[in-house]
């Protein structure tokens, strides 16, 4: 909040504000472009059962049909992208980049410019049906990532989980609610339409308070 405060000009207040009563949350326990381990599944049901008992409704939901091929518009805007704008240094130097940033590349250039302008207006088309959609609730309540945190620091994990969020543009926060067997951390991400920061902070806010979490020193 203090970071979003600052950054924002004023718009985000430093501090959460206080909810005036319970959140009222949908729960979206897994999406169709990726599969979720049983401990992270788990650990979603517990994190809800603990907010239920604490006064939150919480709504089990599945993605509407208009934001089901999400996966495949964020995939083609951000290779597309990417191949624009990185595509000079890729000729100038391909054989000093990684084998995986130059097939994503290779994979964007193939995409035409219809294509591209396709999966653009297909966002925009999502981006109104999810607003309807979450206008129902405070906060979205899916997991952070499809496993535990990676033990190494060779690669940053996942990030299927963040997919829809980021094709959005819609602000998210992750809290930490459980290790897994390996001891790295597992999160419960809360997902708000675009522009809504501080409710989603003030929804965190009062969600962190009823996750408390010790695993890490």
């Amino acid at each position: 909040a203090c970071v979003a405060g600052a950054l924002a000009a004023g718009a985000i207040p430093y501090e959460p504000a206080t909810m005036a009563k319970p959140p009222r949350l949908a729960c979206l326990a897994a999406f169709p472009w990726t599969t979720i381990a049983g401990d992270v599944d788990a650990e979603l049901d517990v994190a809800t059962t603990r907010l239920r008992g604490a006064g939150a409704e919480v709504v089990a939901v599945a993605l509407p049909d208009a934001l089901g091929d999400a996966a495949r518009v964020h995939r083609t805007i951000m290779l597309h992208e990417a191949a624009v704008h990185l595509g000079p240094l890729q000729d100038r130097a391909r054989t000093q980049l990684s084998a995986t940033l130059n097939a994503a590349l290779d994979e964007g250039r193939a995409i035409t410019a219809e294509a591209y302008a396709r999966a653009l207006a297909g966002r925009h088309a999502m981006i109104a049906a999810a607003t309807d959609w979450l206008s129902r609730y405070d906060a979205l309540l899916v997991p952070s990532t499809p496993a535990g945190a990676p033990a190494s620091l060779d690669a940053t994990g996942d990030p299927s989980c963040c997919t829809l969020a980021s094709l959005l543009g819609a602000p998210a926060i992750t809290l930490p609610v459980a290790l897994d067997a390996h001891g790295m951390p597992l999160g419960l991400q809360l997902v708000a339409p675009a522009g809504d920061d501080a409710r989603l902070l003030a929804v965190a806010a009062w969600c962190e308070e009823r996750l408390p979490f010790t695993g890490l020193v």
